[in-house]
């Protein structure tokens, strides 16, 4: 099992084109709140104190949920060797079925936690030095933990997509529409609190969703208690409503 795992993980960080693609998401995310994005949402809030300290949090939160979609690309492996007829070998070995899938299936965890990794700290650098955003120290050992759960979650409905899927070519496309849709259920091109109650509820039952709502009410916490201390609570009610901080 471990050297599956090792194999798979060999593989995958040694494709280089293809490590890039399997963020360029969350990159994407990160250039459409940049250039369209921030200015209407510091518009819209902007009687909130140190509104862009408040909102580039919430952004890194919802690129870590997208980002957890990488573990699909890491999972992968496992229609290849079944199209190249490379699983076929493994089965025929004593290891256990199960274990063979528990390689591949951890493989991916390691992927989602790794890839959660480099995103934050490529989010957190830019808005550090653009905006002079900070992150408390006692955050990153919550913000891990975080993450190894997030990597666990989507792994484990990666590998249940998988399962349905034979051809790498349909997985190309099912792989372009999650990441694709990911974005607008993790409440990042258009927050919850805009979206008529049905679209509230589709929202709500994307596991990824719940994720950016706890990685936005782990990054935000200090500096909401700071912009709204001398607010209303009402008003710190309705800003986590309409951008999706704890549903």
């Amino acid at each position: 099992m471990f050297s599956l795992m090792k194999r798979n993980l060999t593989l995958y960080f040694k494709d280089r084109s293809g490590l890039f693609f399997s963020i360029l998401s969350s990159l994407i995310v990160l250039g459409l709140y940049i250039v369209f994005l921030k200015n209407g949402m510091l518009k819209n809030w902007s009687e909130v104190p140190h509104t862009v300290k408040v909102l580039d949090p919430w952004l890194i939160g919802g690129m870590l949920s997208v980002t957890a979609t990488t573990t699909l690309a890491g999972i992968n492996r496992l229609v290849k060797d079944l199209e190249q007829q490379q699983l076929q070998d493994f089965l025929i070995t004593p290891v256990k079925p199960f274990l063979i899938q528990l390689g591949y299936f951890l493989s991916a965890v390691v992927i989602g936690i790794i890839m959660q990794i480099i995103v934050f700290l490529t989010a957190w650098g830019y808005f550090a030095y653009s905006d002079n955003i900070e992150v408390e120290t006692n955050v990153f050992l919550p913000l891990l933990g975080l993450a190894i759960i997030n990597a666990f979650s989507a792994s484990a409905i990666s590998l249940l997509v998988v399962t349905f899927i034979k051809k790498l070519t349909t997985l190309s496309t099912v792989s372009s529409i999650i990441s694709t849709a990911s974005g607008f259920f993790s409440g990042i091109y258009i927050p919850i609190g805009s979206l008529p109650t049905f679209a509230q509820t589709l929202i709500k039952i994307y596991p990824g969703s719940y994720s950016a709502s706890l990685y936005r009410r782990l990054l935000m916490n200090n500096q909401l208690s700071s912009s709204f201390k001398h607010l209303s609570n009402n008003e710190l009610i309705d800003f986590k409503k309409q951008l999706g901080i704890g549903y």
